[in-house]
């Protein structure tokens, strides 16, 4: 699959996303570094591999559609709203977006078949890849679309997911059967997934190079 441009992932980002938020000075949160060779080759195979096992859901199936680098963009702003302090501002060149779908659905952003935002599944499927892509590549920022009516994104920086977890173990944890309903892998799930969905904005005009998102609130 040929990797999206600038453009479009912009593009993807601003799709029917709310108003637009000022700006602030911000914090760089890591150091920047490049894509690794092979690490986007390395991405679509875990997704092609996660996809195996969703597509096999008795319910609503899941497929991921994307995958590819978020290093069309210098970096991702974040913003908490509620939380007046400085923006963090996150390296992009050494990142992988992946976008999931409901299966045979128009995306992104399905208006027929979207899942709410705090969805559980989308959200397991999301949090499995990013920890394999952390565990299985030097990636350090893992961005996923959610199948959601208005853009929702999980935002995942490496040394802040795997800070207090044994990335291994939970990772282990959300590959297991998706159909079986496990209440340890829905609170892991909720617990690390919850306070990094974010969603895009469109700030116009445009900041150079990077793409402003901010926290999530299902109020």
């Amino acid at each position: 699959m040929i990797g999206v441009s600038r453009t479009t992932l912009l593009a993807l980002a601003i799709v029917a996303a709310p108003a637009s938020v000022a700006v602030f000075p911000a914090s760089v949160s890591a150091t920047s570094s490049a894509l690794a060779p092979g690490a986007l080759s390395h991405a679509r195979s875990i997704r092609a591999e996660v996809n195996a096992r969703y597509r096999g859901m008795p319910r609503r199936k899941l497929v991921v559609t994307d995958a590819t680098t978020t290093g069309v963009v210098d970096s991702l702003t974040l913003v908490d709203p509620s939380r007046p302090q400085p923006l963090r501002v996150v390296p992009a060149d050494n990142g992988i977006y992946f976008a999931i779908c409901s299966a045979g659905a128009r995306c992104p952003y399905p208006a027929r078949s979207a899942w709410p935002a705090v969805a559980f599944m989308p959200r397991r499927e999301a949090l499995e890849l990013a920890l394999r892509t952390f565990l299985e590549t030097t990636v350090s920022v893992v961005v996923v679309a959610l199948p959601t009516a208005e853009p929702v994104w999980l935002v995942f920086e490496r040394d802040d997911l795997l800070a207090n977890i044994d990335a291994a173990a939970a990772r282990d944890q959300v590959a297991s059967n998706p159909a079986v309903l496990d209440e340890p892998v829905r609170q892991l799930v909720d617990r690390l997934t919850r306070p990094r969905l974010f969603v895009p904005l469109p700030v116009l005009p445009s900041p150079d190079d990077t793409i402003l998102v901010m926290a999530y609130s299902s109020s």
